[in-house]
């Protein structure tokens, strides 16, 4: 039984999806009788580099070509290369063939006339592949082609080219195919197959392929033998529903490590695949840093950010973690307890009220020099908005990595004269910058940037969620 993928391979270029700029130009150059000798296709799989080379051959072969440039596809040598039996288009793997001897056995057959054809047509595929030697044998070939030969070399990765083949092959990237595409083309193919299915489902399918029309139809064939439904769809890719992404979220804004950690067990328990979940939620923190960037929302931002390093550095340990949830436990902890993200850049965000009884340290420290520098704030001139603008100055003086990440958390509250009051909304960020060792570094740091008078006050208050934007989530994870 034909693949799918196969059995709807492209056989016109009218059929090439998504590629609409290289399709364009490729059959304007078959109309006008004008192909080069040597082409070089490059982009991600799936995405349409070896079906055109197949069609440029069917097109630079055909007996009866028509005047739009397209083949055919109706006389022998059509209908040969459509079934892979014409032996004058040879198809090579470098993966498997990457030598000097399997380029210089190539050398030699292409001096040979055509068999059937009235040319003779080389695919090298996954080029990049070839081991020096062999790149430098086939440059000979691609200097000085005989006049019966077309080479086509295709490849995912494009940077392991040597220049000296990327500049004797005419060069033409292809994209990644749109999801609108992949969802129409696999509409059709599931019509013509009698298929039952859900657009939804199709939607995510090609959200799922990222852009590659193969990896698209090999996942609708793989769910074939029911009907293809969202739910179907995400038990088999074992995909997580919006719901867990959205709790997750919730639970780093209101810095819920336990619920953050019960989500991650509760995917692992149920068999999810924890990476294809962590692409999810990354995917749903980039929206909300898009969103952030749209509205702002600057106070949100450096939170996001540091997320985002957190939870892509977890899928990269993902791959090879000896215990499954440990990195993204991990992740989930740093998050929410604001541990390694001191490199973020510092939340300024407008004072809170205070809604508990302040506790209150005011920190001793002997008085320093004052060090005079732009924009610093003076007995005279020290107002909210000043000092705010010198906070990521203070954050930088800090020594200690820790301290500085908790003190990060706070946010100035009020200024009165030279007493700095900053609020906290988790107990553990307050004990942590009250520590005698802490206070010492901070107010070595505000006094640095600020003059040798100024003081730190600290104090507990509820944490205002509405004000940074997080988006609570309470329903129950399906």
């Amino acid at each position: 039984m034909t693949a799918l993928y196969r059995k709807y391979r492209p056989q016109s270029f009218e059929e090439l999806v998504g590629q609409a700029p290289i399709r364009t130009t490729l059959l304007q150059a078959l109309k006008q009788d004008r192909l080069v000798h040597a082409y070089l296709f490059s982009g991600p799989r799936g995405t349409g580099k070896t079906s055109t080379a197949r069609l440029i051959a069917k097109g630079s072969l055909c007996e009866n070509k028509k005047d739009t440039g397209e083949p055919c596809g109706e006389c022998e040598i059509c209908q040969l290369v459509a079934r892979g039996e014409l032996i004058d288009l040879v198809e090579i793997d470098a993966a498997s063939n990457r030598g000097i001897d399997e380029i210089r056995d190539l050398r030699e057959k292409i001096r040979f006339a055509p068999t059937r054809a009235k040319a003779k047509v080389y695919i090298i595929d996954e080029v990049h592949m070839l081991t020096k030697e062999a790149f430098n044998a086939l440059l000979k070939s691609l200097e000085e082609p005989p006049s019966h030969v077309f080479f086509i070399l295709a490849t995912t990765e494009l940077h392991k080219i040597p220049e000296t083949i990327l500049s004797r092959c005419q060069r033409y990237d292809f994209k990644r195919i749109s999801e609108a595409d992949i969802v129409n083309q696999l509409k059709d193919i599931a019509e013509k197959e009698g298929r039952e299915v859900e657009v939804a489902a199709l939607e995510l399918l090609a959200k799922h392929a990222d852009g590659g029309m193969r990896d698209a139809i090999s996942l609708f064939e793989q769910l074939s033998n029911e009907a293809l439904t969202v739910a179907v769809v995400r038990e088999r890719l074992g995909l997580r529903d919006n719901q867990a992404c959205e709790s997750l979220y919730a639970a780093l804004g209101t810095a819920d490590t336990a619920k953050g950690l019960k989500i991650v067990e509760d995917a692992h328990r149920e068999g999810h695949d924890l990476q294809q979940f962590t692409t999810s939620f990354l995917g749903l923190l980039r929206g909300k840093m898009h969103e952030a960037v749209a509205e702002k929302k600057t106070m949100v931002l450096p939170k996001l950010l540091a997320w985002i390093d957190l939870f892509d550095d977890a899928w990269v340990k993902l791959k090879r973690a000896s215990i499954a949830t440990l990195p993204l436990e991990m992740a989930v902890i740093r998050a929410t307890q604001s541990l390694e993200v001191a490199h973020a850049a510092p939340v300024v965000v407008a004072p809170v009220q205070s809604v508990a009884k302040p506790i209150v340290f005011a920190a001793k420290v002997a008085p320093a020099a004052p060090i005079a520098e732009a924009g610093a704030a003076t007995a005279g001139s020290a107002t909210l908005e000043s000092i705010q603008k010198q906070l990521p100055h203070i954050y930088i003086a800090i020594a200690g990595p820790s301290v500085r990440a908790s003190f990060q958390v706070g946010r100035l509250k009020e200024v009165r004269g030279k007493e700095l009051h900053f609020s906290f909304a988790s107990q553990f960020h307050l004990d942590k910058v009250q520590e005698p060792g802490a206070m010492v570094m901070i107010e070595e740091a505000v006094q640095k940037n600020l003059g040798p008078d100024f003081k730190v006050f600290f104090a507990l208050s509820e944490p205002l969620t509405e004000t940074l934007g997080w988006e609570t989530v309470e329903e129950p994870i399906a």
